[in-house]
């Protein structure tokens, strides 16, 4: 392990005082307990935490320098970088996209929707088993055709008020509170 200030480190790597620092904010230098660099580590990771895409920049500097280019090399690491940024990027225009739909009502919380849900099918459900309650003193000695009749006015009945409860509550999903 080689220790050394940030400056000596600088001048080690050939690079500015400015870039180092920059390094160090972005937590790519290996720091000791002493606050010195640790020189072999810390020119490893930033080898490990290169941006392949940055190779133009690269041979632009070696250039300006005077220094022919390093041979960019096509590695497994910078392919799993590509990888990671690509499915990154991707992931993050899917929330942007979700978020938009959101916004616009088109795409709505699960659990509301279920709560919306739940709250209709207990209307009909209690609709349902007050039926014989409330229709059974009036079908006592009716002929067939009237309680038939009966029993098919109570159940529009209920299916009216599912669908009622049904429109209130969705007009509520998905509005703002």
């Amino acid at each position: 392990m080689t220790a050394m200030t940030q400056s000596d480190f600088a001048k080690w790597l050939g690079v500015a005082k400015s870039y180092v620092t920059a390094l160090k904010k972005a937590g790519r230098l290996v720091i000791t307990g002493e606050g010195l660099v640790d020189a072999e580590a810390s020119k490893a990771r930033i080898a490990e935490t290169a941006d392949p895409n940055r190779d133009d920049v690269k041979a632009r500097h070696a250039a300006a320098r005077g220094d022919a280019a390093p041979e960019a090399k096509k590695t497994e690491k910078g392919h799993d970088f590509h990888k990671a940024r690509a499915q990154k990027e991707h992931y993050l225009a899917e929330q942007a996209r979700l978020q938009f739909e959101r916004e616009i009502g088109k795409m709505i919380e699960k659990a509301e929707v279920s709560a919306a849900i739940e709250d209709v099918v207990s209307v009909l459900r209690q609709a349902l088993e007050n039926l014989p309650h409330r229709t059974g003193p009036e079908l006592v000695g009716k002929d067939l055709d009237a309680i038939r009749a009966t029993l098919k006015q109570e159940i529009h009945s209920a299916l009216s008020e599912m669908e009622r409860e049904f429109t209130r509550r969705m007009a509520q999903v998905g509005a703002p509170e």
